[in-house]
């Protein structure tokens, strides 16, 4: 075997991590007080589509929404999960459409 030739093995492997490495958790908080602070050019579209969705659709469908994008005509959904994803697509895409003014709307899952 050639000397400078250098093979690890199996868990010799150095890992560099900062000495005060913290994981912090976050509670989770409804769309549209994170747009508020985050993208407040949507808060116009999120009250219409409460208006168009009503209440407790708008509760069940969109606060559970983690991110949401709009651009030109185009509009990126992230859905909490396969069945919140699925939801929506079935319940709200025209009251999406009509709330952004988009028509390509493109909804995926975290993950």
């Amino acid at each position: 075997m050639r000397p400078d030739l250098v093979v690890p093995g199996e868990h010799e492997e150095d890992f560099v991590v900062a000495r005060d490495a913290r994981v912090v958790t976050v509670p989770f908080s409804p769309l549209e007080k994170r747009m508020a602070k985050e993208k407040p050019q949507l808060m116009p579209g999120l009250k219409v589509l409460r208006e168009e969705l009503g209440d407790d659709e708008f509760e069940r469908l969109i606060t559970r929404i983690h991110n949401i994008n709009v651009a030109g005509e185009r509009c990126l959904i992230v859905a909490e999960s396969e069945l919140h994803r699925t939801f929506i697509l079935r319940d709200a895409l025209p009251a999406i459409a009509k709330a952004f003014n988009v028509s390509n709307i493109r909804v995926v899952t975290q993950g």
